[in-house]
């Protein structure tokens, strides 16, 4: 099978170039908290929403990877922070779709893709207010 990654290197310029430059503040970074009930369900939904693009295990596709040494890369090229991605997503995402879901599905999407890139579930839910507001440099922890 054949793939078209034309739509991706423009995808990744937005997060990098766009979305990217609110990091270089320098503010502190917080940690983020989400709970495993919200990466659960972030799971699902991301599985029906996100992973024709993203791929089932976040590794890319049509879409750019939201895993592993790409998003690294990216993130430390960038200063990608939690709060850049978020937006990214709930402005952008689903692509045929953009800003379709709720924030609560938003939300729980973006736990499940910390969970899967090594962030560890906490007592505290994550927030639509506090992933819009984060300034920790989004990475894969695994």
């Amino acid at each position: 099978m054949t793939r078209n990654f034309t739509g991706t290197l423009p995808v990744v310029a937005a997060i990098a170039i766009g979305l990217g430059s609110v990091a270089a503040s320098g503010a502190p970074s917080p940690k983020v908290s989400f709970s495993a009930a919200q990466a659960a369900a972030g799971d699902k939904l991301y599985a029906a929403k996100c992973s024709a693009c993203h791929g089932e295990r976040l590794e890319g596709g049509a879409g750019p990877a939201l895993s592993g040494a790409t998003l690294t890369t990216l993130s430390k090229n960038t200063k990608l922070t939690i709060g850049d991605m978020f937006t990214f997503i709930t402005q952008q995402m689903p692509l045929n779709e953009p800003a379709s879901l709720t924030h609560d599905q938003y939300v729980s999407i973006m736990a499940y893709i910390l969970h899967f890139n090594g962030y560890k579930a906490g007592a505290k839910s994550l927030t639509y207010a506090a992933a819009t507001n984060s300034t920790t440099v989004v990475q894969s922890l695994k």
